[in-house]
């Protein structure tokens, strides 16, 4: 479109980041979520078997990866308990029209 281009802008591409932090992704995503039951909270992810996969995957540098894992899991957390609130504060707005 002939506009600048703001690098603050451009999402980060998955070979820009360090090996450590790809492994850590990829735990993220292959770990089960853990969910509370009746309302559907996210409660972070399930941690059985995560020796064994880091030992499937021959995981070297296991510290600085779950140091990496764990903030996925702090900012996967920050936008599903924003989530949360939106869908709590629509309930509320519903119920308040229907009085």
């Amino acid at each position: 479109m002939g506009l600048p281009i703001d690098e603050k802008e451009v999402p980060l591409d998955m070979q820009d980041l360090s090996y450590n932090c790809q492994q850590a992704l990829f735990l993220f995503n292959v770990l089960p979520d853990k969910v509370e039951g009746m309302n559907g909270v996210w409660l972070g992810k399930e941690y059985a078997g995560l020796m064994d996969i880091m030992n499937i995957y021959s995981i070297s540098d296991r510290s600085e990866v779950m140091d990496f894992l764990i903030v996925c899991v702090g900012e996967a957390s920050k936008v599903y308990e924003k989530q949360r609130k939106l869908e709590q504060k629509k309930i509320e707005s519903q119920s308040k029209i229907r009085k």
